[in-house]
């Protein structure tokens, strides 16, 4: 959105295609954790910038070779976000595993739940936060040394605050091994030593892969420049700044 907007405000002739019918992409998802409405504005001023710079929107569209074909554009600014990590991970079936993207799109929990955090950002404790909220007792198990480490003193200590008033159990120096028999196997990255923790549910905070396949299959066609999780999975800010930066380059 930023690119687009960018792009042409500098006197470009731009399309955006959004394969989803709402704009916002993970932005959409990042509101709903708790106290993280704001995020959500975001959106609405990328739109209202797009709006001035008089970019045309197609909702619903997913790019292909074809569309790219078609439309013969001079640049294919790419930026396809990210996907979820789902590791392939020894279980049994008897335990529950969601992502968080799951989670925040309405799926059922079981009321026992491990949130296997691999970041140390907003997502971890944010969908634990949600999960007690809807009564779930719940485990934080990060496979960091510390909790939110990627965040901001002020608001790391913020948020462990809230979780300890909360009674969500946090275990750092736990990466999570499997699942059998209504257990789940966390490995402590320390020691070494095993963890046992009996569960409903894990949810999978584990980082995203980026969707980038689009690359290869326009690559004789057009000038492509990657930006955001399609390049590697970050942080907005970084999307936004990538995204001003493409444009400007063009």
């Amino acid at each position: 959105m930023k690119a687009a907007a960018v792009a042409a405000a500098r006197g470009h002739e731009v399309t955006l295609y959004e394969a989803d019918a709402q704009l916002g992409g993970q932005a959409r998802l990042a509101q709903l954790l708790p106290r993280r409405a704001e995020f959500g504005g975001i959106i609405t001023n990328l739109t209202r910038e797009m709006e001035l710079a008089q970019v045309r929107i197609q909702r619903g569209v997913r790019v292909d070779r074809a569309l790219v074909r078609q439309t013969a554009p001079d640049a294919v600014i790419v930026a396809t976000g990210a996907v979820p990590y789902v590791p392939d991970l020894p279980s049994d079936g008897s335990v529950q595993m969601l992502t968080a993207w799951e989670v925040l799109q309405g799926a059922k929990t079981g009321a026992r739940v491990l949130v296997a955090d691999w970041r140390a950002d907003w997502i971890g404790p944010g969908i634990a936060e949600a999960l007690v909220q809807k009564g779930c007792t719940v485990q934080l198990a990060l496979t960091a040394p510390m909790l939110a480490g990627q965040l901001p003193l002020y608001v790391r200590d913020d948020i462990a605050a809230r979780l300890h008033g909360l009674g969500v159990t946090v275990t750092p120096y736990a990466r999570l091994y499997g699942a059998a028999g209504g257990t789940v196997y966390l490995q402590h990255t320390a020691s070494g030593a095993a963890i046992e923790v009996e569960a409903d549910t894990v949810v999978l905070c584990l980082g995203h892969r980026p969707v980038d396949d689009l690359r290869a299959q326009i690559a004789d066609l057009a000038q492509v420049v990657m930006i955001g999780d399609a390049m590697a999975p970050r942080t907005a800010e970084e999307a936004v700044y990538e995204g001003l930066k493409a444009a400007a380059a063009l």
